[in-house]
């Protein structure tokens, strides 16, 4: 994950990723993306000093996205739920996690491209059919950080979202990421927001990156003054409609809801924490009969 500051600046409830001050992340989506790591490592065979098969880890983790994302749709398809805030924080915590896990790394590499698709679709689906919830409800007003719900870092949040989705660019998938990109950022701008492209997912100077690259970034992605109109960068009300209906949660969620992995291993969970001990042993006693350890210990 970047890194995260505190002070007495920062907002109740909030999290300044990596000291700039448009990188504001709420404490609850932090305390959603801490459950979905905890659960990856759990499925991770690496973790646990066992070999299973080659795509174990890529298919548990396709459940883990399926579960959150099936979870997170029936919130953006009640009636009650569809703009609440803790939607809102279901959404921002998948954002990060997508941008900081191993999940969001291997779910396109698994021997199922239906899967992998159905799983992209659903990401982007989920974030198009919220915004434009919202932006329904706002109406006749503009939507806003404020309005229809109190939702701070709104505008951070749809653009980090709209840069997520095109890490999957040229994979092959039907739908196109900067297409969706340009939609959502066409409506920030349309309700006047920033609806220009982030250059990097995380704004400011990270603790991995070269402290010159961070000074670049910072002063190319500092915020324009305020009375400043800012605009989307090729995106048009079309391309909104066209995204409306190529990026449909009911759908998305029905397609992925459809499109099934392999089932889990020898009937055990995806968890390997919660395998028994004697199947765990003996799972790491198949993998060292099998020839598949040097002498060294050392596995590849």
């Amino acid at each position: 994950m970047p890194s995260a500051v505190h002070d007495a600046n920062i907002p109740d409830g909030f999290i300044c990723v990596n000291d700039h001050p448009t990188e504001l992340w709420s404490k609850a989506a932090f305390d959603h993306v801490q459950r979905l790591q905890t659960d990856e490592e759990n499925r991770n065979p690496d973790a646990h000093d066992v070999y299973i098969y080659n795509d174990y880890f890529g298919y548990a983790c396709c459940d883990l996205l399926k579960k959150e994302m099936l979870a997170i749709g029936k919130l953006v398809a009640s009636k009650n739920e569809k703009l609440s805030i803790n939607t809102f924080h279901r959404l921002e915590a998948l954002t990060l996690y997508m941008a900081n896990s191993g999940a969001a790394d291997v779910f396109p590499t698994i021997d199922d491209p239906e899967l992998s698709e159905a799983i992209y679709n659903a990401y982007g689906a989920l974030w198009m059919t919220y915004l434009l919830n919202l932006e329904t409800a706002a109406k006749p007003q503009k939507l806003g950080p404020t309005h229809p719900v109190a939702i701070r870092n709104l505008e951070n949040a749809v653009r980090t979202s709209a840069k997520v989705i095109t890490q999957y660019t040229g994979l092959g998938f039907d739908n196109d990421a900067e297409e969706l990109q340009n939609a959502m950022l066409r409506v920030l701008a349309r309700n006047d927001m920033d609806g220009t492209p982030k250059e990097k997912l995380f704004l400011g100077k990270s603790s991995d990156s070269d402290e010159e690259d961070d000074e670049e970034d910072e002063e190319d992605e500092a915020p324009p003054p305020k009375k400043k109109k800012r605009t989307s960068t090729g995106g048009d009300d079309a391309d909104v409609r066209a995204a409306a209906k190529a990026w449909k949660a009911s759908a998305a969620m029905k397609a992925l809801r459809e499109a099934y992995g392999p089932v889990e291993h020898g009937g055990r969970p995806w968890d390997i924490t919660k395998w028994p001990k004697a199947a765990l042993a003996a799972e790491k006693a198949r993998f060292r009969l099998d020839g598949d350890e040097d002498e060294d210990g050392l596995f590849f």
